[in-house]
């Protein structure tokens, strides 16, 4: 027997391997706690400068494209189809605070000093690829991202053609311009059943101008507009849902008549852009909307009758 034994540690005396643990274990808190920071001050940035049209879900940084949007016929039929679940008047409510909330946008814009260099920023921090070292060849690329089909495309021309021309395309875009016609009626009632854009409503139905400016007013519907900005995200998501549920019955049926499935220039066309990927469901196990509760009953001479 040799040697003497080791003197026992004194109770709550790290070790250096303990100690570099800890350092290690508060420098990553410390990181994801600025990044969520960052995040945060980047996501009141964009609603801030942002263009919103919250009953067709649409979002640009640019001002001629939000000016195209709003003379769409897209957005002119999902108007018309909310137009005549409601009330004129209320309709035409609605259109003035789609066309007001674009005015304040655009007031907004103008004290932001270089607004092209602050919305290339954005851009930038959203790419998660700037983090991944080299030896990975890993890069940002362009893609056309089809929300109907739930696909992503490469940019290319004859690609793009070839994906919308296909019978499975057509059919579900169709679709889901139904379910997006749908959506915007429950977006355009959270809309109207927020308490501060009510008041706004009971004053225009009155024959005034309920859009002058009012500090403690415009608080309230950005608050108001921030609560729709996450509704009207999730029913997206929701409308997606619902063309990839049709599409599953229809192929089922088909497969259940013993038909053939459609061959190349019917649908069978997309199965050949090897180069496409599936878009994945993001979230949709945590999306919460307000298709998930039962709709709170509404007021029949201001916001019409029940959806249908």
């Amino acid at each position: 027997m040799s040697g003497f034994p080791s003197p026992p540690l004194l109770s709550g005396v790290l070790t250096i391997q303990e100690e570099i643990s800890q350092i290690k274990r508060k420098l990553q808190a410390d990181k994801k706690i600025q990044e969520r920071q960052k995040k945060r001050q980047r996501d009141r940035l964009v609603e801030r400068i942002q263009f919103v049209c919250s009953l067709c879900k649409y979002r640009t940084f640019y001002e001629d494209e939000m000016t195209s949007h709003l003379d769409s016929k897209f957005h002119k039929e999902h108007f018309k189809f909310v137009g005549g679940k409601l009330p004129k008047q209320t309709a035409d409510f609605l259109k003035e605070y789609v066309n007001n909330k674009t005015k304040k946008t655009e007031e907004r814009r103008r004290s932001i000093e270089d607004l092209n260099g602050v919305i290339q920023q954005i851009y930038k921090d959203q790419d998660l690829t700037q983090e991944i070292g080299p030896e990975h060849f890993m890069k940002k690329v362009e893609a056309a991202h089809c929300a109907a089909c739930d696909l992503f495309i490469p940019m290319q021309q004859g690609i793009i053609q070839k994906h919308i021309k296909t019978t499975e395309h057509n059919r579900n875009r169709r679709l889901m311009m139904d379910q997006s016609k749908k959506s915007s009626l429950v977006v355009a009632r959270s809309i109207l059943n927020n308490k501060l854009i009510g008041i706004k409503l009971e004053r225009y139905l009155k024959g005034e101008n309920p859009f002058a400016d009012d500090p403690n007013v415009e608080k309230g519907q950005q608050e108001g507009e921030s609560s729709e900005s996450q509704l009207g995200g999730n029913l997206e998501k929701r409308a997606a849902a619902g063309v990839a549920k049709n599409k599953k019955k229809e192929e089922t049926a088909i497969k259940g008549q013993g038909r053939e499935q459609p061959e190349e220039g019917e649908g069978g066309g997309v199965r050949e852009l090897t180069t496409e990927t599936r878009a994945s469901a993001e979230g949709s196990s945590r999306e919460e909307s307000a298709l998930d509760r039962p709709p709170e009953k509404e007021s029949c001479n201001k916001y019409g009758g029940s959806q249908g």
